[in-house]
């Protein structure tokens, strides 16, 4: 019996044969034309072309995208710049005394990195920055990193789709680089001021900011002054009070203390806790139990939403409890209590958990002044009431730059500064992205959850949200992304409507507005954490104006082959296996 012919089939283009020009003569009359110009590129759908990306700053934004790039991305090139010599961003800068996070430290790091070590509930600035020292080490992040290194300009170009950058390298050199993706991942309270005070340069004493500051300095004995009452100042404040000659803090404006966030597993009161050995030893032997400890830690963090809401329950009890706690711990002296207590909304201004703060406005050595400091003399400050106060030291705990722009300058398309277009009433896309900027993403920009607990897992999601916009320019040819200036328009409408209900928008003196007490609020997410992390799970492409490499926005698919059918491994009937078609 004859053998059975049958036809052989291959999966695979056949790279013998030749490829008709496309000016060739066809058989079938109708192809013998031109279709306005357009050629197939030589490739399978989806191909993933080189992009180089470029994130400004190794803080935990810059470990967190070196990390998940090396995993998750394929064909991309990463350089991540960053001006200090080290890692580590606020948590290298930042050593003042008593500086330490308010956020739980089993909730302060990175999801694929959980510490079993950390010595207390809440961790010290020092300690948070050999985690991420940690970090870096572990995982060989510092080799996408150049040190001492600090971008001076970044300029879209329109034509190449590229963002051209100056750079300053560390023997002062300047150089330029180029990339089509640009993270700016220097955070929000990266640039510290001083205050706009009239004489600061005739002060003949030792002038320091919290964020810069001088270990080597001696303050024993010595007369010191504080100026600020934010998070930095209430830690500073009850730390240098036992060392200090005097202290005089300048606070003129009332500030909540609370305990620290997460205080349901916090120690007595929400007080901070060291960890005992055992304790230690057991999440060290067993995985599971530090990740149980984290979750239900991280779970308590998400319940604050309704708290936020100006007129709920939760606010009103809340805001009793800790009014009465600030009067307990003030002794309920009545100048301090007036003075301290405030009398907006729980929230308004940031949470400052204060271990000790209000007790140490109470020793001998403290002279409160609840007024502003109108000038510097060469001697000292000269108050509202033109009092002078004789001063040795002077500690400006005076906060950041908070116009939620890079440090550097940034030129957009048609020549757009982020910096004047953002002002002081910024309009950006969901606190990632800004129309005019395409291809440029915020590590965070205006309106982001930055009063919503742990800042680490919102980094992960927006490096979700940037791997996926990038994998899609990758592979359909796309040239750049900007959101729709109608988009975030929008936005920021929904985004004050809802604010009207919420604690942000009462009217206090806030960096959440930008350090007014009337004014938008331009910090803060009108949402909870998980309604953040719900509208980045998916990019709203519909949202974008996209521009494509080439003018026929279906040049990607190519050849008509896949990358499965490529792949001596793939399989060819891998949709038998979609999720849809298994139910």
């Amino acid at each position: 019996m004859a053998p059975a012919r049958i036809i052989t089939i291959s999966s695979g283009p056949d790279r013998d044969a030749p490829i008709p020009a496309s000016d060739a003569r066809h058989e079938n009359q109708w192809y013998n034309q031109d279709f306005d110009g357009y050629r197939i590129t030589e490739q399978p759908l989806h191909a993933k072309r080189h992009i180089r990306m470029i994130c400004v700053g190794a803080g935990a934004a810059g470990l967190q995208i070196a990390y998940k790039a090396e995993r998750l991305l394929e064909n991309v090139e990463l350089q991540i710049y960053e001006k200090n010599h080290d890692i580590g961003g606020t948590w290298l800068e930042n050593r003042y005394p008593g500086c330490t996070c308010d956020i739980p430290s089993h909730s302060y790091q990175f999801t694929w990195e959980k510490n079993p070590n950390w010595s207390h509930f809440y961790s010290s600035s020092e300690e948070i920055w050999r985690y991420f020292k940690h970090v870096s080490t572990k995982y060989d992040l510092e080799k996408y990193v150049k040190f001492n290194t600090k971008v001076q300009s970044a300029r879209w170009d329109e034509d190449a789709g590229m963002w051209r950058l100056i750079v300053i390298a560390a023997d002062g050199s300047q150089f330029e680089d180029e990339c089509e993706v640009l993270v700016n991942g220097s955070g929000i309270l990266n640039t510290y001021k001083y205050p706009n005070i009239p004489g600061i340069k005739e002060f003949g004493g030792k002038l320091m900011h919290s964020a810069a500051w001088d270990d080597n300095y001696d303050l024993s004995g010595k007369t010191v002054a504080v100026i600020g009452g934010g998070s930095s100042a209430v830690q500073i404040i009850p730390n240098i009070q036992p060392v200090v000659g005097k202290l005089i803090p300048f606070l003129r404006s009332s500030v909540w203390i609370t305990t620290g966030f997460g205080a349901k597993y916090a120690g007595p009161g929400g007080t901070n806790f060291k960890y005992t050995d055992e304790q230690l030893e057991e999440f060290r032997k067993d995985p599971a139990r530090l990740a149980k400890y984290s979750r239900d830690i991280e779970g308590e963090l998400n319940k604050r939403f309704t708290l936020m809401h100006r007129t709920s329950k939760d606010q009103k009890a809340s805001r009793d409890l800790v009014a009465d706690i600030m009067r307990e711990q003030l002794d309920n002296d009545s100048f301090l209590t007036e003075k301290m207590i405030p009398g907006f909304d729980l929230g308004c201004r940031r949470m400052t958990p204060g271990s000790g703060y209000l007790q140490s406005l109470r020793k001998g050595n403290v002279q409160i002044v609840a007024e502003s400091v109108v000038k510097f003399t060469k001697d000292g400050l000269v108050d509202d009431s033109g009092t002078e106060h004789k001063v040795d030291v002077v500690v400006c705990a005076t906060g950041f730059d908070i116009s939620h722009t890079p440090h550097f300058e940034v030129t957009g398309r048609d020549g757009a500064n982020i910096k004047e277009q953002f002002g002081e009433n910024p309009k950006a896309y969901l606190s990632i992205t800004a129309p005019n900027f395409p291809n440029m993403f915020l590590f965070l920009g205006p309106n982001g959850p930055v009063s919503h607990s742990s800042f680490l897992p919102i980094l992960e999601w927006h490096t979700r949200y940037l791997f996926q916009m990038v994998e899609k320019m990758q592979t359909e040819n796309i040239k750049a992304f900007a959101p729709k200036m109608e988009a975030a328009e929008e936005l920021y409408q929904h985004t004050h409507e809802l604010m009207k209900r919420l604690v942000w928008s009462s009217p206090c003196r806030s960096w959440f507005k930008m350090g007014k007490q009337h004014g938008p609020v331009t910090a803060v997410y009108p949402g909870s954490r998980l309604h953040y992390f719900e509208m980045l799970k998916n990019v709203r492409y519909e949202d974008y104006d996209i521009t494509y490499r080439s003018k026929n926005r279906f040049q990607f698919m190519g050849n008509g082959y896949t990358q499965c059918e490529l792949n001596v491994d793939g399989d060819p009937v891998w949709y038998f296996d979609d999720p849809f078609v298994l139910v």
